[in-house]
């Protein structure tokens, strides 16, 4: 079996932009739907449009971003359904994710999980979303790692961009930021304890806990039963 390619930095130009907008798409700077000019970013970032239009290509590709003919690139605009659907992929890997960090989390890792919950709770008890985005994405990363997985790891790297957004549209309207810290802490407190159950329903809470605050939920409710889906 090949071997999994570690995570270079960008190398180029184009590379470069392209993390450049993926950031800003995960903190909400360009909304979906959004139109996203070649002319404006060339000026910006004082190049001229062929990297430019790389880097947009390359978002294209990952499906963050959308060519429409004699229009331009905008920002993908999904449907309810498709919001609920990419949730549901998170949680899959979430939640295998989780499974396997019960078993292969290291006492080092552990520690690091709650130097990152100590500032998730600082900066969300103070309501700073732009910080919390980073943490949030730090943990994320974390389970993936703790999981010893590295083809999940790979393959969450390329989903997450596109769910972040709408994470940063629920942090924006929660009602109650704290859950999002307490919810974090009830999945590292159960695969501290090697609690695969636990864990596993811990992750769900996150999950619906985010697509509650964007008036959605999944399509299996917590006992299993399934739940109308919106049109």
């Amino acid at each position: 079996m090949a071997a999994v390619e570690p995570f270079r930095p960008p190398t180029s130009v184009a590379e470069s932009i392209a993390a450049t907008l993926r950031d800003r798409l995960a903190s909400g700077i360009y909304a979906p739907g959004t139109w996203i000019r070649e002319s404006s970013l060339a000026e910006e970032f004082k190049f001229s449009n062929g990297p430019i239009r790389e880097a947009l290509q390359t978002l294209v590709n990952e499906g963050l971003l959308v060519r429409e003919p004699w229009k331009g690139v905008r920002v993908v605009h999904l449907s309810d359904n498709e919001i609920v659907e990419i949730f549901e992929l998170r949680l899959a890997l979430q939640e295998q994710a989780a499974e396997l960090a019960v078993h292969f989390a290291t006492d080092d890792q552990l520690k690091e999980a709650r130097a990152l919950l100590d500032q998730m709770k600082e900066v969300l008890e103070r309501g700073d979303i732009e910080a919390q985005m980073p943490l949030g994405g730090r943990l994320s990363q974390w389970l993936c790692s703790c999981s010893g997985n590295s083809r999940l790891e790979q393959n969450w790297s390329r989903l997450t961009y596109l769910t972040r957004m709408y994470i940063y549209a629920s942090l924006r309207d929660s009602k109650d930021l704290r859950s999002v810290a307490i919810a974090w802490e009830q999945l590292v407190t159960a695969i501290e304890q090697r609690d695969v159950s636990a864990a596993r329903q811990s992750v769900r809470n996150l999950v619906r806990r985010t697509l509650r605050d964007l008036g959605l939920q999944l399509r299996i409710d917590a006992q299993g039963r399934p739940q109308p889906r919106s049109t």
